[in-house]
């Protein structure tokens, strides 16, 4: 081989692990970048979620859809489960 084929091949190795290099440094970016997406999108569905009702409230709903469906029915229905839509 000659000299400036050695150097063109030496040159072309160092261009592959270069772009070796950033391909591997891009993937940990976009798994850290994803990972941290995922983790501050759970704290803030944890944090700010307004399903967190107070028994109270339920309590009462239910007492008045109770109510409503015992007039309509006569007094022979009842409330097995119910779930508020939002």
């Amino acid at each position: 081989l000659t000299l400036t084929m050695k150097i063109f091949l030496l040159e072309n190795i160092s261009n592959l692990s270069f772009l070796y290099n950033i391909l591997f440094n891009g993937m940990i970016t976009v798994f850290i970048v994803l990972f941290l997406v995922y983790i501050i999108g759970k704290a803030i569905i944890y944090f700010f979620d307004s399903d967190t009702s107070t028994n109270n409230d339920d309590s009462e709903l239910k007492e008045s859809i109770s109510q409503k469906i015992k007039d309509i029915s006569g007094g022979e229905a009842k409330i097995i489960s119910f779930r508020k839509l939002d």
